[in-house]
């Protein structure tokens, strides 16, 4: 694991890799936290325009479908409210939207709006579908907090992992490469923070080696995961 690699919390560096857990309910006011601490002057996001303005523009119909399978007290089974949160705008982006409102500070997003075409029509038409709500509302899922958690487990046990390999240069997708070079062109003249999912970080941190990056997890710790 690259000694740059740790929870602190000194000022900011030139660049700043940060990485979430998509959904988790204290990712808001964790990032928001962390950015005011950091003080970037560039904030890259990893979520397209494309996926902001369909959650903009078609979120709130596709959430209607979701009614009536809520519950007496409004809430909605596991499965359910995780594809809830998934039609709201990413904590990280409305994050990092704040902190810009109130510093200055630049945000980009930087994900790839072709893919997330497809994604999204993908979301819209199979999982969205009634058949599949009514599938995913009979699942013995967890709630969304138990789920985040879950996943921040497992992002701290790999990074964690020493047999780790940090030298596979096969795993390193084209996404990650387009990413890095985007945020090599925004370190020239600010300091920038990026922020993606955790998947990301390792191969991110390959790239930009030698511009000698700060890695972290936004959540520096966890409990131990709820069976």
């Amino acid at each position: 694991m690259p000694a740059s690699m740790l929870y602190s919390q000194a000022a900011m560096t030139k660049l700043l890799l940060i990485g979430t857990v998509h959904l988790d309910p204290d990712g808001y006011q964790q990032l928001l936290s962390l950015l005011g601490t950091k003080k970037p002057e560039t904030i890259t996001v990893d979520v397209s325009h494309y996926a902001l303005d369909f959650r903009k523009m078609i979120g709130v119909d596709l959430a209607r479908q979701l009614t009536p399978f809520r519950l007496d007290d409004g809430s909605l089974p596991g499965a359910l409210e995780t594809v809830a949160a998934q039609l709201e705008t990413p904590f990280e982006y409305r994050a990092a939207e704040d902190y810009a409102e109130r510093s200055g500070a630049r945000v980009v997003a930087s994900g790839n709006n072709q893919q997330s075409r497809k994604l999204l029509a993908l979301f819209s038409k199979e999982l969205m579908s009634l058949d599949n709500l009514v599938a995913l509302a009979a699942k013995q899922e967890p709630d969304l907090g138990r789920q985040v958690e879950r996943e921040w487990q497992r992002a701290h046990k790999q990074y964690k992992d020493p047999t780790r390999d940090s030298t596979t240069s096969e795993r390193i997708s084209f996404g990650d490469k387009r990413l890095a070079k985007q945020i090599r062109e925004y370190v020239q003249f600010d300091s920038v923070a990026h922020v993606g999912g955790w998947e990301h970080l390792w191969n991110l941190s390959e790239l930009l080696v030698d511009l000698d990056p700060e890695v972290r997890l936004l959540n520096p710790s966890t409990r131990e995961s709820p069976e």
